[in-house]
């Protein structure tokens, strides 16, 4: 890399980068030199040595597994003197966020640029820093507005008054990951309904509070399409591919089961188990490798226990839920799968050990009969109303129990759409707690979708879209929608806590 070539890095035309905003994304090709997705970096942590990086009016070495750049002191620009790494996929409208740790060996100011690798060396992220003696991390998220498979990020750190060592680590240039966020679905049930009623007064509220955080989508029997062989993989290809424009993650439910949901109030599902197999088959095929989280099949692990809803298929559903986990796991590291497990105080009747309760000897055996060791791990409290803490230790406790009896690694995601208050408790019965309860009163929005905590979940995701109905049975409050339509009041309800 010469200096010439970088001097020229800092001539970015405004009207050239304008330009460049409108462009069209690239399409995924099997020929693409350089990842679209995930970690777009090499080397970012120097394990091996100065590996994939370059410099220019600097010395560079590695030492103590960081990048150490020396540059003598004196007058000039910051350009004077970089380090870099070239070959980097860049996409219009696409969010991504880089992220390092740095110091100096006196205070230094230090340019960061995301640019074109060449000529007009646009930029899509250009920051300029003050490093300490301290290692401090630089995180910012962005979106480009450039096009490029030569993209390049740059430190730049000349013109420092005295000589100066330059220390970098833990490079990270990331797209498609919980990082850059979860995609947000636009027609959304709550969004549907603030674009149709713009005069209620409670429009702005909804928008503001549910419809603008919704991020998974449901699919099943009810889509457009309802060819269970053909129509399902157009339609999750259009939202996959919708939220890989934007750089950030989908959800997507898969919930399909034949049988589902033994005749409740979201009964349904496939007609047979060959017809799900097919669905399931252009589920994963839409999905084509890209970047997804797959919540696969609420409920239908824990009812598998039901003898009178499962009438004498468990075996038949058994072999559905692996066949889907083995397909969605064949479409590649970026498609993050977890089979739900119910909630924490989901009744199973007696474990496997005869003690009545949750049974978490059970769910660990109906989940390994299911697939689980295929899947990245198990959904809980979708569609339910645990606080996080009691959704995290029932998961925590279930991974525990699935390495014990079956050496199965399990990670997991909780719903927190709706457990702001915790679960419902009938008045005047204190053990009642809320399973089987329909619409409670009183239940609050949780955490936006977001990644989780050391310990904790991997993730907290609003998988039961707010304001959507659980159904008009008995169970439920007068009034109540059908199961998964809108209530503007149910949503109301949830905003306000009450």
């Amino acid at each position: 890399m010469t200096t010439t070539r970088r001097l020229l890095q800092v001539a970015a035309s405004p009207v050239l980068a304008a330009a460049l905003l409108t462009s069209t994304a690239p399409s995924a090709s099997a020929a693409d030199p350089q990842p679209l997705y995930g970690e777009l970096a090499t080397n970012g942590t120097f394990a091996a040595g100065t590996t994939g990086w370059w410099s220019s009016g600097t010395s560079m070495a590695s030492a103590g597994g960081a990048l150490v750049a020396t540059v003598n002191g004196g007058t000039g620009n910051l350009w004077d003197a970089m380090v870099g790494q070239d070959g980097i996929r860049l996409r219009p409208g696409a969010t991504y966020t880089l992220s390092f740790d740095a110091k100096a060996s006196a205070p230094a100011k230090m340019r960061t640029t995301a640019q074109l690798g060449d000529a007009p060396y646009t930029a899509a992220l250009d920051r300029t820093v003050d490093l300490t003696t301290v290692s401090k991390r630089f995180t910012w998220t962005f979106t480009s507005g450039i096009d490029t498979t030569t993209g390049a990020v740059n430190f730049q750190f000349g013109g420092q008054p005295v000589k100066t060592d330059i220390v970098i680590d833990n490079v990270s240039l990331t797209t498609s990951t919980a990082r850059e966020g979860f995609y947000t679905d636009p027609a959304n049930n709550a969004a549907t309904w603030v674009k149709n009623n713009p005069g209620d007064p409670r429009a702005a509220k909804i928008k503001s509070a549910i419809a603008d955080h919704n991020t998974v989508k449901w699919f099943g029997d009810w889509d457009a399409d309802r060819n269970p062989a053909t129509g399902i993989q157009a339609e999750v290809s259009d939202y996959v591919g919708a939220a890989a424009a934007q750089g950030r993650v989908p959800v997507l439910v898969a919930y399909n089961i034949p049988g589902r949901d033994c005749g409740g109030a979201s009964s349904g599902g496939a007609g047979s188990p060959a017809l799900y197999k097919a669905w399931i088959d252009k589920f994963a095929q839409g999905i084509a490798g890209r970047p997804a989280i797959v919540v696969l099949e609420p409920d239908a692990v824990a009812q598998s226990s039901d003898d009178a809803c499962m009438k004498g298929a468990a075996e038949q559903r058994f072999d559905m839920l692996r066949y889907a986990t083995q397909r969605l796991q064949a479409q590649g590291k970026f498609v993050q799968t977890y089979l739900d497990a119910g909630n924490a105080t989901w009744t199973l009747g007696p474990d496997l050990s005869g003690t009545q309760g949750i049974g978490l000897k059970k769910m660990a055996y109906l989940l390994n009969r299911s697939g689980v060791a295929t899947a990245r791990g198990v959904s809980v409290n979708v569609a339910n109303f645990d606080d996080t803490a009691i959704a995290d230790d029932y998961a925590k406790r279930l991974a525990a129990q699935l390495k014990t009896d079956f050496g199965v690694t399990s990670r997991w995601v909780v719903d927190t759409a709706r457990n702001g208050n915790g679960g419902y408790v009938v008045p005047g019965s204190p053990s009642s707690g809320h399973v089987g309860f329909c619409n409670p009163p009183k239940r609050k929005l949780g955490a936006t979708s977001r990644a989780g905590s050391a310990g904790g979940a991997e993730y907290q995701l609003w998988i039961k879209n707010p304001g959507d109905s659980d159904g008009n049975s008995s169970q439920c409050p007068a009034g109540s929608p059908p199961a998964g339509t809108f209530s503007p009041v149910l949503a109301e309800a949830l905003i306000d806590g009450r």
